[in-house]
């Protein structure tokens, strides 16, 4: 992810381009380009009329808020107490106002890439790092089920400019400029787009401005679309690491796919505001020692499916346009949370063929303590506009023998309902995936996981999607079977460990660089997933760390370790030695070796010619009495060998 697939310079050889919102002008028209790092130094806005154009390989990175100061007010006729957090510098993020335009379209081998500045984009940031600057967020003109910004019923949109005219502001932003750009709604532009998302990876974010006395935070998430218009984008994103939620989308009709949101303190996704636009393929992972929403404090979930603002008063029941969005093809991950999503204020839509893993108690719960609740959504005789079908469900290894398809949280005791209902919509307690397990400590990876499902054609033809948003495929879950993950060449989750999987050839596509470990011969397309390290080694035969099975040279090749004295008469001679490193030694070991001479040097191993063996008085051997023990005495016997004595 560094960017030198796609032609880019290495970015840490990238120069810095700080970008300011021009007191209130904005970015202007201008285009982003992979040679430089874009430092977002405080909230910057994309203006109406306006387009920012990335080019794939862009880095964005943006600063740390200063100055931080907090409050809290107690509020007459509230819920509770009113939080208000202040900066003295407001963290950095990047806005993009009605009528602005992103145009960020990253590629599968090369993805834009949004986080906080000191990020080394190396992967040594752990995951438990949160909110070190604001997000990413784009504010349509669609509708929202909101009322005016002043909140003031009598002057409510359905007595005005009409239902779904509502109007509210981008969570977690000031516009110091009074300019009001993060204003999102007023359905003057249903249709409308607000830029083109593909390919990109946003972490580390979000921003706590506080909560209402109702208890709703004001907070950025990693990626916030408000009112977005059906013209809008967003497809392959991934988004680690927010201090709050990571998607959330706010009302209107846009239309979202391939999104994986993982390890974040609240929500992975959330939707309210009467969105009615689609989804499909959502991957969301929650770990419970991460997930700690603290803003307000409270419950975290994998999917936070609500209606509206009915616990901030800030919607009319009668008078709105409901959340009705199509769903289809979720996995939800977690690894011993209570639940892994929830349903309440006027939920609606209909959820498909999708699977929860790892839960602790059931793998929904669905809220009835109003009286335009979750449960009332489902009830037929009620509002009846909220069906999950054929869910698979499966719970944490502890837990598993008690996990519920659903959980009734309310008033009037209709667990058996519930289950009854997700019964019935064939919701079945079963383990699909080919593993749903992880672990994680002080924010690394030590275990990845497996997302996908262990086989296909599970989804008959009752529950393929009808809706022409949705793509009508035969099986559970945000990832196909036996297919590359569409998450893996790009995503910064798969680089590090945390998604893990058989690479598998798809439609051709593989990796077509030839001195690459996973070269694929067949692949007519280069799809980025060129692996360059697993097959590194020495694999030079005269290098003492040789290694048959390495395929690339990583430099490592060595001769030290193997390298000694390989004579063997020297003093020093190394058995183990492959390559003579000149170091043989003949003096120390050198010494008379004889044994019958008077300087005979038992530690002696090369006789060095100087023994001192004198002339005895009785000579064995010396058979022609010369003195000496020499060939001549051999040649004496030798020639009388064989022969009897004769006494």
């Amino acid at each position: 992810m560094t960017g030198e697939v796609c032609g880019c310079p290495p970015v840490m050889n990238r120069d810095t381009v700080w970008v300011t919102d021009n007191n209130g002008a904005g970015v202007g028209n201008v285009h982003w380009t992979c040679d430089h790092i874009y430092v977002l130094a405080e909230q910057v806005f994309v203006n109406g009329g306006d387009t920012l154009t990335m080019d794939p390989g862009t880095v964005v990175l943006g600063v740390s808020g200063q100055g931080r100061s907090e409050v809290d007010v107690a509020v007459n006729f509230g819920i509770g107490s009113l939080r208000e957090v202040t900066y003295e510098h407001y963290p950095a993020a990047l806005v993009v106002a009605r009528s602005g335009y992103l145009d960020a379209q990253g590629t599968a081998s090369c993805p834009i890439q949004f986080s906080f500045f000191g990020d080394p984009l190396d992967g040594s940031v752990g995951l438990d790092v949160t909110g070190m600057w604001g997000g990413l967020a784009l504010c349509g003109a669609a509708q929202t089920n909101t009322l005016h910004l002043d909140l003031s019923f009598f002057g409510a949109p359905f007595f005005t400019t009409g239902i779904g005219t509502g109007e509210d502001r981008i969570e977690g932003i000031v516009d110091l400029s009074g300019q009001d750009r993060e204003v999102y709604g007023g359905n003057e532009d249903p249709t409308g787009s607000s830029g083109t998302l593909r390919y990109l990876s946003i972490r580390h974010g979000s921003t706590n401005l506080g909560w209402t006395q109702f208890g709703n935070g004001n907070e950025t998430d990693l990626l916030q679309l408000g009112a977005c218009g059906t013209g809008t984008v967003v497809e392959n994103i991934e988004l680690v690491s927010s201090a709050d939620d990571g998607l959330h989308i706010l009302g209107g009709l846009v239309e979202v796919r391939r999104v994986v949101s993982a390890f974040h303190a609240e929500d992975a996704f959330e939707s309210d505001q009467g969105w009615q636009g689609a989804a499909q393929f959502l991957l969301g992972i929650q770990d419970t020692v991460l997930a700690h929403a603290t803003n307000p404090p409270g419950p975290s979930f994998v999917y936070d499916a609500e209606g509206d603002d009915v616990q901030d008063n800030n919607m009319d029941p009668s008078s709105e346009p409901f959340c009705l969005p199509a769903m289809a093809n979720l996995t939800l991950i977690t690894n011993g949370a209570g639940q892994a999503a929830s349903y309440h204020s006027l939920p609606g839509g209909d959820w498909l063929n999708s699977v929860v893993h790892g839960v602790s108690d059931a793998g929904v719960e669905v809220q009835h303590y109003l009286t335009c609740d979750g449960f009332n959504a489902m009830l037929p005789n009620q509002y009846g506009f909220l069906t999950l079908r054929n869910w698979r469900v499966w719970g944490d290894e502890e837990n598993q023998e008690n996990v519920l398809r659903g959980r009734y949280m309310g008033n009037y005791g209709a667990q058996g309902a519930l289950e009854g209902w997700l019964t019935d919509s064939t919701n079945i307690i079963e383990s699909v995936l080919v593993d749903g397990e992880f672990t994680l400590e002080d924010g690394l990876v030590l275990d990845g996981l497996d997302p996908r499902v262990q086989a296909g054609e599970s989804v008959s033809d009752f529950y393929l999607p009808s809706d022409e948003r949705l793509d009508a495929v035969s099986f559970h879950g945000a990832l196909a079977p036996n297919e590359s993950p569409w998450l893996t060449p790009w995503s910064y989750l798969a680089h590090i460990g945390v998604i893990q999987s058989d690479e598998i050839d798809v439609d051709g596509d593989g990796c077509t660089y030839v001195l690459a470990c996973n070269y694929d011969s067949e692949a007519t397309a280069d799809d980025g997933s060129c692996d360059f390290t697993t097959c590194g080694g020495c694999i030079y035969e005269w290098a003492c760390n040789y290694d048959a099975t390495s395929l690339i040279d990583d430099g490592s090749c060595e001769l030290e370790s193997c390298s000694g004295c390989t004579f063997v008469l020297a003093c020093n001679y190394d058995a183990d030695a492959v390559h003579d490193d000149g170091s043989c030694t003949f003096e120390e070991c050198s010494g008379c070796t004889v044994i019958n001479a008077s300087n005979y040097d038992p530690m002696a191993l090369i006789d060095d010619g100087s023994c001192e063996l004198g002339l005895a008085q009785s000579c064995d051997g010396d058979l022609n009495g010369d003195g000496v023990v020499s060939t001549l005495d051999l040649l004496d016997f030798l020639s009388v060998y064989g022969n009897t004595c004769v006494d």
